[in-house]
């Protein structure tokens, strides 16, 4: 035996036979498809034969190649011996750095047996190929360790090490498996887990374009082994962090939106980066490793101490399934009351007091007021907040955003969309206030692999700038169309003060007041306000009415047959070249549209909404867009303080039969209402 061992890669035997009884000064192990041999480093060089290099990128890691001699003819064998042994102690030479596997995956087990082989079938299909995954087996005995090495046995990528007694202490075991680490990055995975097929790719990308990173950090899910979602609710991180939908392996998941680092986020381990979190092995160790006194609280006390010694960034995408245990045996879950004790007891005062968190917080521009530690909400509720970051925030896989404002935008702009689609560099989340079910249901009847989530209309653009958003590149998609930000604004903008104007449906009577009539008349059956409102129904009052008007706004009861009334009603009552404004013509989702909404009282007898609500009103309006758009002049005004105002010129004086009732009542939401918004 002669060193070094050489893979030859041929299966040319010929050149097989000419190593025949040669004076070799070195092993030689004849392959033509085990290459994966080069991950173990008692195989030192590469060998290749043939009149054309072949291409082994997809095998063999990059470092590798300075291992790699090719041979388009072997003159000797004196200068073949020559070249290998240079080759092998050239190698020697190397920074250290070049020649070991870029990336160490470390992974304590205990009694695991099959849930690693969820792990295993993860890295399998990294899409990186230069790893290494270091496993310290921590079980109590050798039957364990036995199975694990019958799994790896031919997987030169797996370093498999076991403790000579069980530990039991999870912050010395990490000690120890990273101690035995020799990549240049270093990601912890848990026995049980999954990381994406990207994240070790996109965390080398990561670390070589922003050299002063030593951290990163992703976005991850929580699902039950038998694949159900699990997700904590949609208040968590003391406000910091959110949820958003999208499709995993064919199935709606909720992500966990892995907070920003600040003071308030790192003041509490339940707000700090979750898995999967990655270092530079040189960035880890000298923030000291994890602590070998800590069988609890290991990963936020090296969180800290990360925090104090480089500088982080977030992955904004998902990158790390985690999965909740049925029998309840993941070390968080059965230490979770000392967790709760250790954590913010004792780590969190003295950490921040010793290491000096809130200096190296005001140092990085990440400090907030620290009421935020205890006074707790959601940062895209708050008035005048500015959000406050260290992290750098990090997408690779795209380039452009898209925040779709509503379904109804959606549906809207949906051709426009489409086109956008296209690209698979773009990125699109639609936000609605419907729940979350309802939008994933849209989104898979058209096709739209899109991120979701549920959000109020009104916290929907907050949301995506402060949670989501992770390039300046980014469009806002809604269907507003003006900056006229109330009702009054866009009837003062189309008629004059000398008009004759009547309103149906006061309510409060903000609307009515300040609309700018000399002479306005004011209808309503159950007023808010204490206005000299005529206190009728819309038809009782046309009952006895005789006065005719130049301009009227309907925005009474918010039901088709009340509707279609109102507006032959008042057509009745119009004066020549009158103009009728109808409210509330574009519902943002399916829930605003329900005849009743989900949430609604009565009072006094009369139905009243407690929730956001256009009623079916858009059904009149489609009806009298297909049948008169030439007895009128129409044009909308449509901006994210209502739902829609039509204006109606009307040319010719026509009604709408009350036997179409049945037709309108027939229009479906889903099936055209896209068709309505042609009209717009």
């Amino acid at each position: 035996m002669k060193y070094p061992f050489v893979l030859f890669y041929s299966d040319d035997s010929e050149i097989i036979s000419f190593f025949d009884n040669q004076e070799l000064n070195c092993t030689l192990f004849f392959t033509n498809n085990k290459l994966n041999e080069l991950f173990n480093p008692n195989y030192q060089i590469l060998v290749t034969y043939g009149p054309d290099e072949p291409n082994l990128n997809s095998v063999i890691a990059n470092r590798m190649r300075s291992r790699w001699i090719h041979f388009k003819q072997i003159e000797s064998i004196e200068r073949f011996n020559n070249a290998v042994n240079y080759c092998f102690i050239h190698n020697c030479t190397l920074s250290r750095i070049n020649v070991r596997p870029t990336f160490s995956i470390f992974t304590s087990t205990y009694n695991s047996y099959n849930k690693i082989l969820r792990a295993y079938s993860s890295i399998k299909k990294q899409t990186f190929i230069d790893y290494e995954w270091v496993i310290l087996d921590d079980s109590p005995d050798d039957s364990h360790f036995s199975f694990l090495k019958e799994l790896f046995d031919n997987n030169n990528k797996v370093r498999l090490y076991k403790r000579s007694c069980n530990s039991g202490n999870i912050g010395n075991v990490k000690n120890e498996v990273v101690s035995l680490c020799r990549g240049k990055y270093v990601l912890e995975l848990d026995h049980d887990d999954e990381i994406l097929p990207d994240v070790l790719k996109d965390s080398v990308e990561c670390f070589e374009n922003n050299p002063e990173i030593g951290f990163i950090y992703m976005d991850f899910i929580n699902i039950h082994e038998n694949g159900n979602n699990f997700h904590y609710g949609d208040f968590i991180c003391k406000g910091y962090g959110s949820y958003y939908s999208q499709k995993y392996n064919n199935k709606w998941v909720y992500v966990y939106n892995t907070p920003n680092i600040n003071n308030i986020t790192l003041s509490s381990l339940v707000c700090c980066p979750n898995h999967p979190r990655i270092w530079k092995r040189e960035s880890l160790l000298e923030a000291g490793n994890y602590s070998e006194f800590l069988p609890i609280c290991d990963d936020y006390e090296i969180l800290l101490r990360t925090f104090c010694t480089t500088k982080m960034a977030k992955i904004h995408k998902l990158g790390y399934v985690q999965y909740m245990n049925e029998s309840n045996n993941n070390f968080s879950l059965i230490r979770n009351s000392e967790i709760n004790r250790i954590g913010p007891g004792f780590i969190q005062p003295i950490f921040y007091e010793l290491f000096k968190i809130d200096e190296r917080c005001k140092e990085l521009n990440c400090y907030e007021d620290p009421k935020y530690i205890y006074e707790h909400s959601q940062i895209w509720k708050r008035e005048n907040y500015k959000f406050l970051y260290s992290n750098k925030i990090i997408n690779p896989d795209y380039d452009g955003q898209y925040c779709i404002l509503g379904i109804s935008s959606l549906i809207y702009k949906l051709e426009y969309i489409k086109e956008l689609y296209l690209n698979k560099r773009n990125d699109f989340i639609l936000l609605d206030s419907v729940n979350i079910e309802e939008i994933q249901n849209v989104l898979d009847k058209y096709e739209l692999n899109f991120k979701c989530y549920t959000v109020s209309i009104e916290e929907a653009l907050n949301y995506f700038l402060m949670m989501y958003k992770s390039t300046d590149n980014y469009e806002i998609i809604d269907n507003y169309n003006t900056n006229l930000s109330q009702r009054h604004l866009v009837i003062n903008e189309n008629t004059t003060p000398e008009q004759k104007y009547l309103e149906i449906g006061i309510e409060t009577g903000y609307n009515f007041n300040n609309v700018h009539f000399k002479t306005k008349i004011g209808v309503d059956p159950d007023p808010k306000c204490e206005n000299e409102i005529i206190k009728l129904t819309s038809d009782d009052f046309f009952g006895k009415n005789c006065d005719f008007f130049d301009t009227v706004f309907i925005d009474g009861m918010h039901q088709s047959e009340y509707v279609l009334r109102d507006f032959n009603n008042s057509i009745s009552k119009l004066n020549d070249n009158g103009v009728i404004f109808i409210d509330d013509i574009l519902p943002l989702n399916y829930n605003e549209q329900l005849k009743i909404p989900n949430k609604h009282v009565y009072e006094n007898g009369i139905l009243k909404y407690r929730e956001p609500w256009t009623g079916d009103v858009w059904k009149v309006v489609y009806y009298m867009l297909k049948y008169h758009s030439t007895d009128f002049e129409f044009k909308y005004y449509n901006n994210q303080n209502y739902r829609g105002v039509g204006v109606f010129k009307i040319l010719n004086k026509f009604n709408i039969p009350e036997a179409s009732i049945d037709e309108i009542n027939a229009y479906e939401y889903y099936k055209d209402f896209n068709q309505y918004l042609i009209y717009f």
